[in-house]
């Protein structure tokens, strides 16, 4: 799974975006520091079976901190956004293409209102000018795309859109339903943004991140206003004090599992004074919301599992003899010969069927895979 991270420039995404990879990347305040998109590994954080075995696990493929299991996916940070980017404005193509590589997208926006569409400084801009924005650009880009399809003699209109927008990553039973419940029987403008705004619905689930929480006085005010007019999940975060936690517990200055730390190494005042900022921040909202936010769009808005995989049913490890070596992230509709095929390419030809850890009972081979659960893929 690859997830997106867009939105106009100076809001804080490429913070965002090296809080959860950790990557190196340039980070100023100014804009249009991104020009090309930074690429990087994120987590999604869910708890490890190891204590409901009573086991230690021995990760391959996923970390696992303090019982709080890491599965990676990949994370592109895109160039900012700018109004007029769908008719070439800017980066305009550039960026747009980027973002639909993406199978579903965080949306970072400055919360404080600190900040405005140029990425200058503000006293109090209004964010839904940024998401409206956004969602405008999107869809008309997408739209200019619907327009250029040939629908040749005979051809379903559907699947001359389907062609016309097969390097974006819809899905053509997405784009049938769109022309079906819209009852398109030509492409037009109006037909064309219809579709539009159904794949974009549909296909690109988005979160919204509302960054720079720390720094907002009336939070819930502004976040009550964001709620009460759109229909995205929107979940406020400090970017800045997740990447300070992240690079303190890589440099092993502390541990951070799962929405608290523990100061593991002495610290000098100005890192004592950094954390305590920190510690501040995570006590008033409960997190900093980064991971949280990451966590909703891939297993609540978008609808995946995390399933783990062993060879051998009865000590839940490996040929190697590791312990719940790997976990990954897969589709709500996956079934166990989905789920052999993403571990290797090889297993679906060898394919005979799986085995639930929990029962040892056979899973039938059409039925879909459950969150958390452990496989053996038999071959």
């Amino acid at each position: 799974m690859k997830v997106g991270i867009i939105g106009r420039t100076n809001v804080g995404k490429s913070t965002f975006f090296k809080a959860l990879t950790l990557e190196e990347v340039q980070i100023e305040d100014r804009p249009f520091t991104t020009i090309d998109p930074n690429r990087g590994i994120g987590y999604v954080t869910v708890h490890c079976p190891e204590k409901e075995f009573n086991t230690k696990c021995n990760p391959h493929n996923s970390p696992c901190v303090g019982g709080v299991r890491r599965v990676p996916l990949e994370v592109i940070d895109v160039a900012g956004l700018i109004e007029g980017a769908s008719a070439g404005k800017g980066l305009g193509n550039k960026f747009l293409s980027e973002a639909m590589e993406a199978d579903a997208l965080i949306e970072v926006i400055d919360i404080s209102g600190k900040s405005n569409e140029s990425g200058g400084p503000a006293i109090d801009y209004d964010p839904t000018k940024d998401i409206d924005m956004v969602e405008r650009e999107l869809v008309l880009w997408i739209k200019s795309i619907i327009l250029k399809s040939r629908v040749r003699n005979n051809e379903d209109i559907s699947e001359a859109v389907y062609k016309s927008l097969s390097g974006l990553k819809f899905r053509p039973e997405t784009v049938r339903d769109a022309i079906k419940k819209n009852a398109v029987k030509t492409l037009d403008d109006f037909s064309a943004e219809s579709i539009s705004r159904f794949v974009l619905d549909h296909d690109k689930p988005i979160v919204i991140a509302c960054n720079k929480m720390d720094a907002t006085d009336n939070l819930k005010e502004r976040m009550n206003k964001l709620k009460s007019r759109y229909k995205y999940d929107l979940i406020p975060c400090s970017a800045a004090a997740e990447l300070t936690l992240k690079e303190a517990e890589k440099h092993g200055f502390l541990e951070y599992p799962e929405n608290n730390f523990k100061i593991t190494k002495d610290l000098n005042k100005d890192q004592t004074r950094a954390l305590d900022i920190v510690g501040e921040i995570i006590k008033k909202n409960g997190s900093t919301g980064v991971q949280e936010i990451l966590n909703h769009l891939v297993l609540e808005t978008s609808k995946n599992k995390v399933i783990f995989t062993v060879e051998d049913e009865k000590k839940l490890c490996d040929g190697r003899g590791r312990i719940l070596p790997d976990a990954y992230i897969v589709k709500e509709s996956a079934t166990p010969r989905d789920v052999a095929g993403i571990v290797h390419t090889d297993l679906v030809q060898k394919y005979k069927g799986a085995i639930d850890c929990r029962t040892n009972l056979k899973i039938k081979n059409d039925e879909p895979v459950k969150n958390g659960q452990i496989l053996k893929i038999i071959i």
